[in-house]
């Protein structure tokens, strides 16, 4: 299974917080926005309730390989890949400038993109 990246939006606070405690407390959802048989579309939301104000948002596609079909747990696996994605891209942002070309790439790609721009 393939989960590819399209959009990537994160609204970051204008000032960097110093001392601000990270809240789990998080409002987050997944909309399957189009299913066909070689794919689905997928928007990933989260929203911080408390401390420190982050809103993220992932829109994508999932694609499983050969005949496979997508798994039961599939909002699960997008959970954990969103907010790895999250956490990665808000330590990068905090103090310098990302940007990003408008292009599809696979989670590995992504990966390695963002381990190359870390210090």
């Amino acid at each position: 299974m393939e989960i590819q990246i399209q959009k990537i939006g994160l609204f970051r606070p204008e000032k960097n917080p110093r001392s601000c405690t990270l809240s789990l407390d998080m409002d987050w959802k997944i909309d399957y926005t189009h299913f066909s048989r070689d794919s689905v579309e997928y928007t990933f939301y989260v929203e911080s309730l408390k401390g420190l104000p982050l809103n993220f948002k992932i829109e994508g596609k999932v694609v499983p390989e050969d005949s496979e079909k997508l798994p039961g747990n599939l909002s699960e696996i997008l959970l954990d890949f969103g907010l790895k994605i999250m956490v990665e891209l808000f330590n990068i942002t905090r103090d310098r400038t990302l940007s990003v070309q408008n292009e599809l790439v696979s989670i590995d790609e992504f990966q390695k993109k963002v381990k190359n721009l870390e210090v």
